[in-house]
């Protein structure tokens, strides 16, 4: 709001006007230092103080503010010429006694407002904005030049605004002393004919203006009222708001007009520089979003037609910007954004679109094409012209790349937001393909989205509606072949699919934040049924539960709270509870990592780093953070049968953990020989050679037989 009102301030520095903002949705209005003293409002702090609409509302003339509800209704469906009223208004600060005088009493002001609606991307008005200006003075010099000549000359000597007085019949026009003035003339620089006003008229404007003229001279309007540019001695152009009244004779012919003529070039820039806010974004100065689906529609409009070419809509997503605002800071990214979008503007086309969506967002309209080869080959244009290097003052070099999908308007859309919303498909499938690429959608496209969308709601219901499972699987004591412990996994029992595999919902949770709370549920199901096995199965040693931690769990779910709250209602050892970390998380804020890892450890919870070795290397920090398990990949132990050179790195990390003083537990054991083999290097084995994942009941027959010193069943 304070950019705004900045804007509002500098903007009514330069004239006479005040300046008003009725935001819609907290119904709150902001009222200008100079609107406040037409209403006699105290001033207050224009950039904090705002006020609601019955401060200034409450004081227009009981007469005057249906019409003026009327306008702003108007404006709010969708009426799109600004309205302009006149009405009055009762100071504030008047006393009791002075506001139950009669309605003509002196203490009416008069104002004339103007205002225009500011719509959202869905065409549904968020505010309303407008200037007003105090014409108490020129309606009453109105009333006087009816009323005696004498005081029109009066008016015509004091008045703000200029003054005119047209008799029709000889053609002769008297301009006021303020009249010249505004345009830059002295007195006797300019003469007695119409010609002196309509020769410094653009030819644009003129038109209108003698039309408005002439329809209220022939009674087609009750008066003269019109805005028009106006070029002053310099040349430069101003706004002009003329108003006028006819003399008529016995017959209703005109043979005289008088009125008036405002200097509204300040409000006139103002209401263009909200107009032009609404539709560009005020970084880069591109169009935004709403001005470029505009163009699309356009564009569709134009395709409907024979022999139309066709077009395409592009979308450009910055890989990895992130990392810039995260390293660099946020104003050294907003110079990184400048960069990338006067390049995109150098590359693009004459008479393309280029928009900025959001952030790190662009898109392009490719107009008038002969084949979708020439989208294709603006889409490498504009992606060489992103991955030059960018070097900012400080001296930091880097290289950029940018995610590029596109959408041709061959596939055939109604909406523009349909084809935008195909490009960002197109798009996110080239990032999700290893970035840096282009994709082009097709039909398939959207019936995928269209899947993970009903697979998204399908998992916010299983959330709710208690769908999520959990199957444990065994984990062994290599040397005994014991049961030690297990791995609570994941489940989805889909009414309608039956049990869903972890593969396809995971992803989708990680991507749309659930597998936080999924996360969370799966920590406390586990644990509680870790206290129920300890309590009836007594071990030596007790047994104890492994959980997967999610990235987004562990770094924005308060980790270490839900853990704390849960011992502290559940009857555990903490040492007994080992949480799964991955690999990559640990790189991605190692001290960050360092310290909640630490704060977990401190309550005696142990720490596993899950499919060691096949994400990026942790060597370099390992022994720094407080780690008490590496389990080895099942990659890696597969490597035992099969007879590959991978089968040495289950040595390597098995080594290394020795030397860290860290358990080592194998995955994916499914043979004797890989068992046999892990036996001597690894304390923990899992894998389907000793159990599969099962349900509480299935392992609690395992743990059963197991005490009765029964052999477990072969595997199924």
């Amino acid at each position: 709001m304070n950019t705004n009102i900045d804007r509002y301030l500098l903007a009514e520095k330069a004239g006479t006007e005040g300046v008003w903002d009725w935001d819609l949705r907290s119904d709150t209005l902001y009222l200008s230092p100079r609107f406040k003293d037409f209403l006699g409002l105290p001033p207050g702090d224009p950039s904090r103080e705002t006020n609601r609409p019955n401060d200034w509302l409450s004081l227009v003339h009981p007469e005057d503010v249906d019409w003026l509800h009327a306008s702003f209704e108007a404006q709010m469906v969708g009426l799109s010429v600004p309205f302009q009223i006149e009405h009055r208004v009762r100071r504030a600060d008047l006393t009791a006694d002075s506001a139950t005088e009669s309605k003509a009493n002196p203490h009416w002001r008069w104002l004339v407002c103007r205002g225009m609606a500011v719509m959202d991307d869905a065409g549904e008005p968020v505010r309303l904005v407008g200037s007003v200006a105090d014409i108490t003075d020129r309606k009453h010099a109105e009333r006087e030049l009816r009323r005696s000549e004498e005081r029109y000359a009066l008016a015509a000597a004091g008045a703000a605004d200029g003054l005119w007085d047209w008799h029709i019949d000889s053609g002769e026009i008297y301009y006021s002393p303020r009249w010249k003035a505004m345009l830059g003339f002295e007195d006797a620089e300019i003469g007695g004919t119409v010609a002196e006003w309509f020769q410094r008229v653009p030819p644009g404007d003129l038109d209108g203006l003698r039309t408005a003229i002439e329809l209220h001279l022939s009674g087609e309007r009750p008066h003269l009222q019109h805005e028009f540019r106006i070029r002053d001695k310099s040349g430069a152009e101003m706004w002009m708001l003329v108003r006028g009244l006819a003399v008529r004779d016995d017959k209703g012919a005109a043979i005289r007009m008088a009125g008036s003529m405002t200097d509204i070039t300040a409000r006139k820039k103002a209401e263009q520089q909200i107009l032009f806010n609404a539709v560009h974004d005020g970084m880069t100065g591109l169009p935004n979003r709403t001005l470029l689906l505009d163009r699309i529609g356009q564009a569709l409009d134009r395709n409907r037609r024979v022999g139309a070419r066709p077009f395409a809509t592009i979308i450009i997503d910055l890989d990895r910007f992130k990392a810039i605002n995260d390293a660099l800071g946020t104003s050294a990214g907003d110079r990184v954004l400048r960069i990338v979008a006067k390049r995109l503007d150098a590359s693009r086309r004459v008479g393309d679109t280029l928009a900025r969506l959001s952030a790190d967002e662009f898109a392009v309209l490719i107009d008038e094409m002969d084949d979708a080869g020439d989208a294709l080959a603006a889409a490498e244009h504009m992606a060489r012209s992103i991955s030059r290097p960018v070097t900012l003052e400080e001296g930091h070099e880097f290289v950029l790349t940018a995610s590029i999908g596109v959408a041709l308007s061959q596939t055939g859309y109604d909406r523009a937001e349909d084809m935008l919303r195909d490009a960002s498909l197109a798009m996110y499938r080239a990032k999700s393909g290893g970035r840096a690429r282009i994709d082009v959608f097709d039909t398939n496209l959207r019936r995928q989205a269209m899947a993970a969308m009903r697979m998204e709601a399908d998992l916010r219901a299983a959330l709710e509606q208690g769908q999520l499972c959990l199957h444990y699987q065994p984990i062994v004591l290599l040397e005994t072949g014991a049961i030690a412990g297990f791995e609570a996994l994941m489940r989805w029992n889909h009414p309608e699919r039956g049990l869903v595999p972890p593969v396809e919902f995971i992803p989708l949770a990680e991507e749309t934040g659930l597998i936080a709370p999924m996360g969370r549920w799966a920590l406390g199901a586990a644990v509680r049924q870790l206290a129920a096995w300890q309590c009836r199965f007594q071990r030596p040693t007790p047994l104890f539960m492994s959980v997967n931690v999610s990235t987004r769990q562990f770094r924005d779910d308060d980790i270490v709270g839900a853990v704390r709250d849960l011992l502290d209602v559940v009857p555990i050892p903490p040492s007994s509870l080992k949480l799964e970390l991955t690999e990559s998380l640990l790189v991605q804020d190692p001290d960050e990592c360092r310290m909640l890892m630490q704060s977990l450890r401190d309550m005696d919870v142990r720490l596993s780093i899950d499919d060691f070795g096949t994400g990026y290397s942790s060597l370099a920090y390992l022994h720094k953070l407080p780690v008490d398990v590496l389990k080895i990949d099942r990659s890696f132990v597969k490597a035992v049968s099969t007879g590959e050179g991978n089968a040495a790195i289950v040595q390597v990390i098995a080594g290394l953990a020795t030397i860290l003083r860290l358990d080592a537990v194998a995955e994916g054991v499914e043979t004797e020989d890989e068992a046999v083999y892990l036996r001597g290097l690894c304390k923990y084995a899992q894998g389907y050679h000793f159990a599969r994942p099962a349900l509480p009941e299935a392992v609690e027959r395992l743990l059963a037989a197991e005490d009765e010193h029964i052999a477990l069943p072969a595997p199924a």
